[in-house]
């Protein structure tokens, strides 16, 4: 199924009475940015508007305008004129266990998301690849909704503070090459709206805990540096009960190993009790790693992607060392 038109994502906007959003399980900043930025949007249209995570609002990303109201879990059954709206959702199953019998059993789904591995799994799909983040997408939208309804308020203070904290998120502070002219001209209307970059920059990336810290140093004191350019860090549960830390609080050891003179890929193996978590990272995308996750039933970027693990850590270091030893 290819990507459905702007337009036809209004059209199932203004026409739906009440509306939920969902986004992926293990939320970022661009899901909550994403998903926040949009509810705010449709709220000051007149639409009912209730956000929901697998997670619910996870206290580190607080400084994202209306993460704090996420609903954790299920939301009640949606009737016909009702729309539920999954931005950043490569896959219909990345809205996690909890919601995924929820959202096979809505009668409209809109698929907002610029995963280059989406499966177009909504009625009504506006994916675009290569864009910076789906926050970008749902600026891009909610303008032209302006545009239609004659309304120049819909993104208010409150929704470009969302909004600008995914697009900060997923272009890891404009670094990455998904980072286009666009990202800033759509950035810089933000800003012009009441968004706060130096503070949304300094809250997502420059505050962390002592805790998290620790952790940090501590998988980063053990990370294995293969001769052909693959970086690998392990966090056990071990490692996060000996440090009271939470897995969120080891996200950003990816991109840590990646950028050690030298590496090409990074991988991170966080335990998340009965399962591993892998993060994968290219430095500048010379290396597909959206291939090789997707290889193992994950999915995400050509320089970030992401996918799960069932067995033990040995086989999978294992497969993910052969893989990646293929294409470096």
């Amino acid at each position: 199924m290819s990507s459905s038109s702007l337009s036809a994502v209004l059209d199932a906007i203004v026409a739906s009475r009440s509306i939920v959003i969902a986004s992926h399980t293990n939320p970022d900043a661009d899901a909550y940015g994403s998903s926040c930025g949009l509810g705010w949007c449709l709220k000051a249209l007149g639409k009912q508007v209730v956000v929901h995570n697998d997670h619910g609002f996870i206290p580190r990303y607080r400084i994202i305008p209306g993460a704090e109201n996420v609903v954790a879990g299920p939301w009640a059954s949606l009737g016909d004129e009702d729309l539920l709206i999954v931005v950043d959702c490569g896959a219909a199953e990345r809205v996690g266990d909890a919601l995924l019998t929820n959202l096979k059993q809505a009668p409209m789904v809109v698929n907002i998301d610029h995963h280059a591995s989406n499966t177009m799994f909504g009625r009504l799909n506006y994916v675009v690849e290569g864009a910076s983040s789906t926050s970008e997408l749902v600026f891009e939208l909610m303008h032209a909704l302006e545009d239609r309804t004659g309304r120049k308020d819909l993104i208010s203070r409150d929704a470009a503070a969302c909004l600008l904290s995914g697009i900060i998120g997923d272009t890891g502070s404009f670094r990455y090459p998904s980072t286009t002219a666009t990202t800033f001209r759509v950035a810089a209307e933000l800003v012009e709206r009441g968004a706060a970059p130096d503070i949304l920059t300094q809250e997502l990336f420059a505050t962390q805990s002592l805790v998290a810290l620790r952790l940090q140093s501590d998988a980063l004191g053990s990370v294995t540096v293969h001769p052909n350019g693959f970086a690998e860090v392990v966090v056990t549960q071990e490692m996060l009960k000996m440090h009271g830390a939470d897995i969120l609080d080891a996200d950003s050891l990816a991109e840590r190993a990646r950028d050690i003179e030298g590496v090409k890929v990074s991988a991170l193996y966080k335990q998340d009790v009965d399962i591993w978590r892998i993060s994968l990272r290219s430095r500048r995308g010379v290396v597909d790693v959206s291939a090789i996750a997707q290889a193992f039933g994950g999915g995400g970027h050509k320089a970030a992607a992401a996918f799960r693990w069932r067995r033990d850590l040995s086989t999978l270091q294992t497969e993910l060392r052969a893989a990646i030893g293929k294409v470096v």
